[in-house]
């Protein structure tokens, strides 16, 4: 009788971890849905992020009547305590928006730990969560401005409030409608991204729903997950002039430097929400602007890295082009993770959902040992 090493896959590259009906990733089609529709169809103009949380949340698209009850629900539960704002205050002025984020959604917590016996609340917390994530993001960017405090205004719908409070500024319903489409682009990217994984890991120790989208955002942090679209944008400010740009990209990939945005472990074809963000681009980009000369610079990065590395599957990603749109819109670029955790935080708390249902078993996988065996122990006084 032999015994066979398991396989060992880094990264759990072609492991299932998951079923999930929530979103499908079709690389070699550069394809992706949500319940069924494509990101192209539900990021057309005159659809909301809440209506997407309620197909998230549902599994059909939803009716007038039940997108005003999401939107209601999303409206009425992101208020905060004063002892709650206080403290996202403050920690929005020492660190890191992302880390400020993390702390600040673990903050929400109740003050017991003990989620099991709640677990039919699942939804209902979930949707909290949305509401109040998005709210933290806009205090968060108003502390690190030295703004004063400018809540949610009564009626203003969750794009609108992230892009005043974000910006400082009233919002036209262009950019209410591109921050829509950023919010629906980013909300869901099937079950297996690092922090989604990671939400259904913590999910499975019974965690409360705080917790999960804590070790969520932290996953989201690191720059190969959440933090390219910031990676991009300052690529393209260290070129600086559109003219430059090809010399140096060549200059750059004969470096083997690794172009932020650009190449995915899943898509080797265009990512489809890259396409989507063009199309919000040529809308929101001022031509003549600054934004508009990084986002020539894009262009360029994308004729030519596509040109060296296509053949091996490589070509832009959903973060290559976002950070023009979202800086075209006046979101600094701190922000841009934030604004990706405040709408992925949708398709965690739905994938939490989930995963109770099918059962909620405990992540647990094994590992390949490759250390030493049992050997003796030696007193200190016999070392030498």
């Amino acid at each position: 009788m032999t015994l066979q090493t398991p396989s060992f896959s880094p990264g759990l590259e072609g492991v299932p971890i998951a079923e999930s009906a929530v979103s499908l990733v079709e690389g070699e089609a550069g394809r992706l849905t949500y319940r069924g529709y494509s990101i192209e169809d539900l990021t057309q103009p005159g659809v909301s992020f809440e209506e997407v949380v309620a197909l998230l949340y549902d599994g059909e698209l939803p009716s007038v009547a039940r997108v005003e009850e999401i939107r209601k629900e999303l409206h009425d539960n992101r208020v905060l305590t004063p002892e709650q704002l206080e403290v996202v205050i403050q920690v929005g002025k020492i660190t890191h928006p992302m880390f400020a984020l993390q702390a600040a959604t673990a903050m929400l917590a109740p003050r017991d730990n003990d989620f099991e016996p709640k677990v039919q609340t699942v939804q209902e917390r979930g949707l909290r969560l949305i509401a109040k994530v998005g709210h933290l993001v806009g205090i968060i960017a108003q502390a690190r401005a030295g703004r004063p405090y400018d809540g949610p205004f009564i009626g203003e719908s969750f794009a609108g409030m992230m892009l005043r409070m974000l910006t400082g500024k009233e919002p036209s319903p262009l950019h209410v409608r591109v921050m829509n489409a950023l919010l629906i682009l980013q909300a869901d990217h099937s079950a297996g991204n690092a922090s989604t994984f990671t939400a259904r890991v913590v999910t499975s120790t019974k965690a409360e729903p705080e917790a999960v989208v804590a070790a969520a955002i932290g996953a989201l942090s690191g720059p190969a997950h959440g933090g390219a679209n910031e990676g991009s944008l300052r690529l393209f400010q260290q070129i600086g002039d559109p003219k430059k740009a090809e010399q140096e990209i060549q200059r750059l990939l004969d470096d083997k430097f690794k172009i932020p945005g650009f190449g995915h472990r899943v898509y080797h074809v265009k990512d489809p929400r890259s396409k989507v963000i063009q199309t919000l681009a040529a809308e929101v980009i001022e031509p003549g602007s600054e934004i508009a000369d990084l986002y020539e610079i894009a262009l360029t990065v994308e004729k030519v890295a596509t040109a060296r590395l296509g053949d091996r599957g490589l070509y832009p990603n959903v973060d290559l082009f976002s950070g023009c749109v979202f800086a075209a819109l006046g979101i600094p670029t701190d922000f841009f993770t934030p604004i990706f955790a405040a709408s992925r935080t949708a398709g965690w708390m739905v994938n939490m959902k989930e995963q109770w249902e099918s059962g909620n078993r405990i992540f647990r996988p094994s590992q390949i040992y490759v250390g030493e065996q049992a050997r003796d122990f030696i007193p200190m006084a016999k070392r030498g």
